[in-house]
C-alpha cells in the first residue's frame, strides 16, 4: 500500500517538472518576441478593452487604414444613396463592410465591441432603407460615417 501512495507521488512531481520546464520555453518564447512582465496581461488578453486587432484585409494592415478606406468607400456612395441610384451596389458594399468588421472586432475587448455594435446596428439599418429605398437612408449613412470618423480617431489615439 505504502508503495503505491510512493509511486503517485513521483508521477505528481514528474508532472509538476515538465509543467514548468514548459512554463519556462513558453517564458523564454515571448521574451524572444518582445514581451515583458509589465505588459504580459495585456498581450494575453489582446488588448482588453479598447484595442481591436484587424483580421480582415491584406497583410500588416491596421484597422484605422482600413477604416479610413471603408469611410472612403462609403462617401463615394453617397451621391448614389442621395439619389437613389444603383442602391443594390450600394448594399452589397455595406453588407461587406459589415462582414469585415464583425472579423475585425471579433477578439475585441468589451468596451470596442460595444462601439462595434453601435456601428454594426446603423450599417444593419442602412441596409434595409437601402432595399426598401427612401430618403431615410441617406441619414442613416451619415450617420454611420460618422461612427466610422470617431471610431479611426480613437484608433490614432493608441
Amino acid at each position: 500500500m505504502a508503495e503505491a501512495k510512493q509511486s503517485g507521488g513521483c508521477v505528481a512531481r514528474l508532472a509538476l517538472i515538465v509543467a514548468l520546464l514548459a512554463l519556462a520555453v513558453a517564458w523564454v518564447a515571448y521574451r524572444r518576441q518582445g514581451g515583458e512582465m509589465k505588459t504580459l496581461w495585456r498581450d494575453l488578453t489582446g488588448g482588453a478593452g479598447d484595442r481591436v486587432r484587424i483580421t480582415a484585409g491584406t497583410e500588416g494592415e491596421d484597422l484605422r487604414s482600413w477604416l479610413a478606406r471603408a469611410q472612403d468607400r462609403l462617401e463615394r456612395r453617397r451621391p448614389e444613396v442621395a439619389g437613389e441610384r444603383d442602391l443594390r451596389q450600394v448594399r452589397e458594399d455595406v453588407a461587406e463592410i459589415r462582414k469585415n468588421l464583425e472579423r475585425a472586432y471579433r477578439d475585441a475587448g468589451t468596451e470596442a465591441k460595444g462601439r462595434w455594435r453601435s456601428l454594426d446596428a446603423d450599417l444593419e439599418r442602412l441596409e434595409a432603407q437601402l432595399r426598401k429605398g427612401g430618403t431615410k437612408a441617406l441619414a442613416t449613412l451619415d450617420s454611420a460615417l460618422a461612427k466610422i470618423k470617431a471610431e479611426t480617431g480613437k484608433e490614432e489615439d493608441r
